[in-house]
């Protein structure tokens, strides 16, 4: 594995990205910038593992549910780190060595209070820019899920922690929202 030394003038590509290798620490590439964040909390990691659950026993038949950390490839500028992607089989032809490289189905967020800005504001803009049937934004604070479809810079829906969730592009899923806090 190469040594870098990270210049903050440097706009990477996706092959100096991809040169790194294997990091212990969460990096991500947003408009040519490394992006590095701590390590998820613990409660951060139970939210995403019950999300994958849910997901996972919900999606068996007709798609794959990937967590972070996994490279999800949009541009030659942009690589992110989603905590969790739902590819359906129709699409599966995005999943690569490399990692996803195109559009996924569905992407989930959990905000984690030090990256809480480039969650909310900085992914959430280039994943509905770049056309994502659905994102969720899943906030620990607040005990609330809010889900995003292409283009919208508001949420089309929140859910509070009493409530059910229903997906907007996978039909039958549904789920109590307090059930992934716990």
């Amino acid at each position: 594995m190469k040594t870098y030394s990270f210049e903050p003038d440097k706009i990477w590509t996706v092959s100096d990205y991809m040169g790194i290798g294997i990091s212990n620490e969460p990096v991500q590439l947003i408009h040519g910038k490394l992006i590095m964040s701590p390590a998820p909390s613990p409660q951060h990691q139970r939210i995403s593992r019950n999300l994958f659950q849910i997901l996972i026993q919900h999606t068996v038949n007709f798609g794959e549910v990937f967590y972070s950390p996994i490279d999800l490839i949009l541009s030659e500028s942009i690589v992110l780190q989603p905590d969790l992607v739902f590819i359906s089989n129709k699409k599966k032809e995005i999943i690569t060595n490399r990692g996803i490289e195109g559009i996924p189905d569905l992407i989930v967020e959990v905000i984690s209070p030090s990256n809480s800005y480039i969650d909310r504001v900085t992914k959430k803009e280039i994943y509905t820019t770049h056309g994502i049937p659905e994102l969720w934004l899943v906030d620990p604070q607040s005990k609330r899920l809010e889900i995003y479809l292409p283009q919208t810079a508001q949420a089309i829906k929140v859910y509070k922690e009493d409530e059910v969730v229903m997906a907007e592009t996978l039909p039958n899923l549904s789920f109590i929202l307090s059930s992934i806090f716990e």
